[in-house]
């Protein structure tokens, strides 16, 4: 399952859609709580797999980093952690890394390749 944490609804959608077009089960995280019930997988009735990635927006600021430390520091973390802002973020972006990322993109580059980072999930 990809797990993705945007500020932006359009931009959440158009993650969905892809993994929707590629098979892929997705699932939003908007905070902490939800992340680690994904994590530990906790039943909610709704898609459960194992969590294989998860995407950051870095215009989440803080929150975001906080979600990607945590992911990070998980029993299981996920085979990709991938943090994605505008190109001027510079200091996010590198950020993000020091927290655990495993790729830190600038938006543009993040979208131009979305549905390869999808695939390359496994």
């Amino acid at each position: 399952m990809i797990l993705y944490a945007c500020s932006d609804l359009i931009f959440a959608t158009r993650i969905r859609a892809a993994c929707e077009d590629l098979g892929r089960v997705s699932r939003p995280v908007r905070n902490a709580a939800m992340l680690q019930a994904r994590l530990d997988r906790v039943d909610d009735g709704k898609a459960n797999d194992p969590v294989a990635a998860l995407f950051v927006d870095l215009e989440l600021d803080a929150a975001g980093l906080d979600l990607i430390r945590q992911a990070a520091a998980h029993a299981s973390p996920p085979s990709t952690l991938l943090a994605f802002g505008p190109h001027v973020m510079v200091d996010a972006l590198a950020a993000a890394r020091d927290a655990g990322a495993h790729h830190s993109l600038a938006r543009g580059t993040f979208t131009a390749r979305l549905v390869e980072l999808i695939r390359a999930t496994g």
